[in-house]
């Protein structure tokens, strides 16, 4: 019975925490995914013994191997290849400009810790795709659970000073530097990708049992095929395989366009962050918290500095640099919010497709960096 209760709390809390988004103002000042990770850090700290730390073990290993093919089911990527020039090279001298930065850092602090190599990758990863890449790497490189979460937690505090800075005086820094953005050939059409919100109760269930359905088929191929290249199941083999296996079925135009993946996936991966939230110490948390700021902020500012430093030099117009930056850094999550702010629709489909993109590649090239740096 008691751990129906703990299994209830994991599922039920992020559900209660998104239905109030909207209502909360702290809610929205923090976002879902600090709250949920701030929720695991006090029921994990405050329940001490009575919170079973192999259950939410068990749980944010079940969940995040379902949301990953989930995000990955709507990636258009041979769609995103015809797109705009311009969007292609910024983001290719992104994912280039963490990559390198990352790996540097990641060198010269290599005998600081042990764990350094991982954390870069998985720098690379979340800075490339995304907080479901963070999670991915992670768990392929069997990091450690303090330095996964003391790893989240100050990237949500660097990356919000990055974001209330491109949101207020950035974008006006940047305008001096980068040409202003070509609107010929765009239409400004608001950006819909998904008609979820529209669909009745009982067709959100349906669509949520086949997608779900689904992705226990991407998962349960990937673990066969882990089992038939080692005789076992390898955390890092399963967890690749299920983001190229998610990509081929993205090919497929009724499944990328299929609502409810992305919000599905996201609630998952929020299940995940209240699971692995609850493994933390509060004291170790407090304690190593200075190494973290430093090492993450380097990679995260280095690399933002690189990228835009590129695309000054390449001429790419200051919208498409900020889009691209936004959608690699925080995901397509914050692509619409950052739209608002350079009142550009036209540029709304290929950052969120760009951040997509991100979600897809984030894995294999975090993955290489932190091997590479190994």
């Amino acid at each position: 019975m008691f751990y129906l209760v703990l299994i209830a709390i994991f599922f039920l809390l992020p559900f209660i925490i998104l239905k109030f988004e909207n209502r909360i103002k702290l809610i929205q000042w923090l976002s879902p995914v600090v709250c949920c990770y701030a929720s695991g850090i006090v029921l994990g700290n405050v329940a001490g013994t009575m919170w079973d730390q192999q259950l939410a073990r068990s749980i944010s290993e079940l969940t995040v191997l379902f949301a990953l093919p989930l995000l990955m089911l709507s990636v258009d990527l041979l769609g995103w290849i015809k797109l705009a020039k311009t969007t292609i090279i910024s983001f290719v001298i992104l994912i280039f400009s963490v990559m390198l930065v990352s790996y540097l850092v990641g060198v010269y602090y290599k005998n600081h810790d042990p764990e350094v190599w991982k954390m870069a990758g998985m720098l690379v990863g979340v800075y490339v795709g995304g907080t479901a890449n963070l999670t991915a790497i992670g768990k392929i490189l069997n990091v450690r659970d303090d330095v996964f979460v003391m790893l989240n937690a100050v990237d949500v505090v660097i990356g919000g000073i990055y974001l209330l800075f491109v949101m207020s005086v950035g974008v006006k820094i940047l305008s001096r530097f980068l040409p202003a953005f070509n609107y010929e050939g765009t239409t400004e059409e608001d950006i819909d990708l998904s008609k979820w919100r529209d669909l009745k109760l009982t067709k959100k269930f349906f669509h949520s049992f086949l997608l779900l359905v689904g992705t226990a088929l991407i998962v349960g191929i990937s673990v066969s095929l882990s089992r038939f290249l080692t005789g076992e199941e390898v955390p890092g083999i399963i967890i690749l395989g299920v983001t190229a296996f998610a990509l081929v079925f993205s090919f497929n135009k009724k499944i990328r366009h299929f609502e409810g993946s992305q919000e599905l996936g996201q609630y998952l991966l929020l299940v995940f962050c209240l699971a692995v939230g609850s493994l933390a110490n509060a004291s170790q948390l407090i304690s190593g918290s200075w190494w973290y700021f430093l090492f993450t902020g380097l990679i995260m500012f280095g690399s933002i500095l690189l990228h835009f430093l590129c695309c000054f030099f390449l001429k790419i117009d200051r919208d498409t640099a900020i889009i691209t930056s936004m959608a690699g850094i925080f995901g397509p999550a914050f692509v619409a919010p950052m739209g608002q702010v350079l009142k550009n629709k036209a540029i709304l489909v290929s950052g969120v497709t760009t951040g997509l993109v991100g979600i897809a590649v984030g894995n294999f090239v975090g993955v290489a960096v932190a091997y590479l740096i190994r």
